[in-house]
């Protein structure tokens, strides 16, 4: 069965792209000109058989095989640059200072206190546990909660944030974030998630009902409208099938997040052309929020 549009969650004329593998082929809306996969696999899939940890090794060793000596100078490039910028971590920096502008988002000695901050697509939680340290270095102590699909990656986070006072999911993120009361959620974090999502306007409308006002989502996703993309073509790194089935352009992302209630908020270093990702933050306004 295929899925509608994912921006409006409704049945639009659609025509092939040039961009397959195998029974994996991405399709271009006519009303918006987003491209996704309409026949993305079950959320059962994704737990086991097309779980992330298992789809990124067999990404990586196609590369390595089909186009060695570009896969090798792509992995040399992303080791200088985890030297030259090991210091910097964008979610950390971008909750940080979201926290310090809204006076810290309710800090208070008392653990109940805290913002609580819930990262959906946690995988280990090594991630979610990174940007919980950094800002708690900055001087803001937040409570974690991870939703994770991958049964395998939610065990492993699960055990690690025991040891922090967190808490992991496992579960679709939709059913994850339903678990939630509303009004609850200072911020949201999705790293490399929202491309994943087969119900991304169902899943932000569900954010949106578990954001407290003023509330919002840190998102990176692959830029479709990248430079890299338009010179490699079909061979671009952020092509990865069955599991990347939403591909966005800045305009797309914001139609989206505009869609599910959101403000998009986004500079031009954020989507810089050059980059194969971009950022984005997705605010909740005050007093919007959709019926439940």
């Amino acid at each position: 069965m295929q899925r509608p549009c994912p921006l409006h969650g409704r049945p639009t004329e659609t025509s092939p792209t040039p961009f397959n593998r195998g029974p994996w082929q991405l399709v271009r809306c006519h009303e918006t000109g987003f491209v996704y996969l309409p026949n993305p696999p079950a959320y059962e899939a994704l737990s086991e058989e097309h779980a992330w940890e298992s789809t990124a090794t067999a990404e990586r060793e196609r590369r390595r095989r089909e186009e060695p000596a570009f896969s090798r100078l792509s992995s040399g490039w992303k080791r200088v640059r985890r030297s030259l910028f090991r210091s910097r971590h964008p979610f950390a920096t971008i909750l940080a200072s979201r926290l310090a502008r809204d006076g810290g988002a309710g800090v208070r000695d008392g653990a109940a206190e805290r913002p609580l901050i819930v990262d959906v697509g946690c995988a280990d939680a090594s991630f979610t546990i990174g940007v919980a340290t950094r800002v708690a270095e900055a001087g803001f102590a937040v409570r974690m909660v991870g939703i994770e699909v991958s049964r395998a990656l939610a065990a492993r986070a699960r055990e690690r944030f025991a040891a922090i006072g967190g808490e992991a999911i496992e579960a679709p993120a939709i059913e994850g974030l339903r678990e939630l009361p509303a009004g609850a959620i200072t911020a949201v974090l999705m790293s490399s998630f929202l491309e994943h999502e087969a119900r991304p306007l169902e899943l932000l409308r569900e954010v949106q009902r578990v954001l407290r006002d003023g509330g919002f989502v840190i998102v990176k996703v692959p830029n479709f409208a990248c430079w890299n993309r338009h010179v490699r073509g079909g061979r671009w790194c952020g092509f990865r099938y069955p599991d990347h089935v939403n591909y966005f352009t800045p305009r797309t992302l914001r139609l989206l997040a505009e869609n599910a209630g959101l403000r998009c908020e986004q500079g031009p270093f954020d989507r810089l052309p050059i980059s194969d990702n971009m950022y984005a933050v997705l605010v909740r306004p005050a007093a919007q929020r959709l019926a439940a």
